[in-house]
Order: structure tokens, then C-alpha cells, then sequence
């Protein structure tokens, strides 16, 4: 991709697993053409590389047969795209398809904003696909700027879908930790970059990307974001770790300590296989206390 009279070689790590199929073709169309290659890194046990043949020797497909996790999996993207001599990577999910244009604004924001800020990353605005309303805690922003021509939000941490991170910057904050699994990858990695090397991330309100975090539910004038019993484990484990740790934000601990105390109440009175969600969120108590990341 060119941006002043230089060009950069883009590569994006969709990571799968057992994907709706019509969802991720519409992910894959919308980014082919956006960018050099496209990496998909499935974690589900059987083969989808019937879907993928169609498009061609700049979509590669790597089965992993089993589920690594997605930082495992979005590593071996990015070990991809290092050892190929890439510039940038673009993650994406599997069921979101990016916006026409989004990379090579994302690009040419980040080409200028660089001149005058150490970057970690760059994305857009998440919105919620059935209200349109922004997925983003005002917590996690530090300071809402102008530049160049460009509004941007410094923030603590960004979403990892559609966002933008130059490669070079894996050699220097290290790639995803891969103990997390599933949960806080991305945050964990943008607390990483800021506390230890001075970087920031960057949002971009001009530039927004429909996603959505799930099923939701109201809960004594909470809302809850349900969950599966799989996945409550690793919210609760990882949100343990992580709270021990000194580059962690300590808004983000206060708030989701309150939030997963709201959870623990949640699943022990509404779901009807609540003794599964209580046996796995007090397995995720026990080793998030118990254990070390």
C-alpha cells in the first residue's frame, strides 16, 4: 500500500474458529483488496480450507486443528508477516467486515500522527451493530486530541479488531501472551507497550467498525454481557492475573472486580445450567489467586 511515495507491505490475521462460513467470506472480500495477504488461523478441529482455496495465493490458510487460543493463534499471523518482511498487521475477527477504505486510513493517520508520537497501535471507533452507540468506556480514554488534520483519542487500550500495528513493534513489547488464551489479549499487550517502552494507542472516532461483544442482559439495572460457561473461566482467571499486575490500569481493575462480583450473582441465580457457570467461574477464582501469568 502507498502512502507519500513510500510503500508498505499490509498483511491481516483473521483468526477463526468453527466460523459461520458466509460471515467470514464477507470478512476475507472485504480485506483482500485492502491489503497485500490475508492470513486466516483457524483454532476449530476441522478443515475450512475448502472455503479459502477460492481466493487465491493472497489468502493463506494455517489450520491449527485445535484450539490455541487467540493469542496463540493472532502469534503465528504475526510470526507470518515478521518472517516475510511485512510493515504492518491488521487483526480482524471472524463475523466483522471492514469498511472500504478503513486500512489506508488507518495507514496514512498513522504515517502522520508517528512524526510526533510513539505509537503502539491505531484503530476505530467501535460501535454497537444493533444501536450504533460507541463500545467505549470513557475510563479508557487518556485525552481526546488534534493534529495534523486528525481528532484522535489517546486511549489506554484499543479493541484488537481492524486495528493497525506496525511489526516493528512486536520486536520491541514482545508478541500476545499466550497464557491469557482468550480474554484481554489485546489490553494486556497495549498496557504492555505503555508502561514498559512509552507507546501509546490511538483511536480514531472518524473511522468506525460495527462490532458486537455478544448477548447482553439486564441485571438489577446492570447490563451483562452473557457469556458462555467456556469462557467465564477464562474472564475470571485472567482478570485475577492480571489485577497483581503494576502495568494494569487501575480503573480497569476497580471496574471489572465490581463487574465480575455482578457476574458471579448473575450466573449463581438467572442461567439454568447455573452450577456449571459457578463451578467455572470458582475454578477461575482459584487460579487466578493461586497461579502466576
Amino acid at each position: 500500500m502507498d502512502y507519500l511515495n513510500k510503500t508498505y507491505k499490509i498483511g491481516a490475521v483473521v483468526v477463526v474458529y468453527n466460523p459461520t462460513i458466509e460471515l467470514l467470506n464477507k470478512c476475507i472480500q472485504s480485506l483482500v483488496d485492502q491489503v497485500d495477504e490475508v492470513c486466516i488461523v483457524d483454532n476449530s478441529t476441522c478443515d475450512n480450507s475448502m472455503h479459502i482455496r477460492k481466493y487465491g495465493n493472497n489468502v493463506l490458510y494455517i489450520p491449527l486443528r485445535t484450539n490455541k487460543g487467540i493469542a496463540a493463534a493472532q502469534n503465528v499471523g504475526i510470526r507470518y508477516f515478521r518472517d516475510n518482511g511485512y510493515d504492518f498487521v491488521l487483526f480482524s475477527d471472524q463475523d466483522s467486515s471492514s469498511p472500504q477504505k478503513l486500512v489506508a486510513e488507518l495507514l496514512e493517520a498513522y504515517c502522520t500522527l508517528s512524526a510526533n508520537n510513539k505509537i503502539s497501535c491505531i484503530g476505530p471507533m467501535p460501535v454497537n451493530r444493533k444501536t450504533g452507540k460507541p463500545y467505549i468506556y470513557h475510563q479508557c480514554i487518556i485525552d481526546e486530541c488534534e493534529e495534523s488534520g486528525f481528532c484522535f483519542n489517546k486511549m489506554h487500550s484499543i479493541i484488537s479488531s481492524y486495528s493497525l500495528v506496525p511489526v516493528k513493534n512486536f520486536s520491541e513489547v514482545g508478541l500476545m501472551n499466550e497464557r491469557l488464551f482468550i480474554d484481554f489479549v489485546e489490553q494486556d499487550w497495549c498496557w504492555r507497550a505503555a508502561a514498559y517502552h512509552d507507546m501509546m494507542c490511538i483511536m480514531l472516532p472518524s473511522v468506525k467498525i460495527e462490532h458486537e461483544l455478544g448477548v447482553s442482559s439486564s441485571f438489577w439495572g446492570h447490563n451483562i454481557n452473557v457469556s458462555s460457561p467456556f469462557r467465564i473461566y477464562y474472564q475470571t482467571r485472567n482478570l485475577l492475573w492480571l489485577c497483581r499486575k503494576s502495568y494494569v490500569p487501575g480503573y480497569w481493575k476497580k471496574m471489572n472486580i465490581k463487574k465480575i462480583m455482578l457476574k458471579f450473582f448473575y450466573y449463581s441465580i438467572v442461567p439454568r445450567n447455573r452450577f456449571r457457570y459457578c463451578g467455572r467461574m470458582l475454578r477461575g477464582f482459584v487460579d487466578g489467586i493461586f497461579t502466576n501469568l
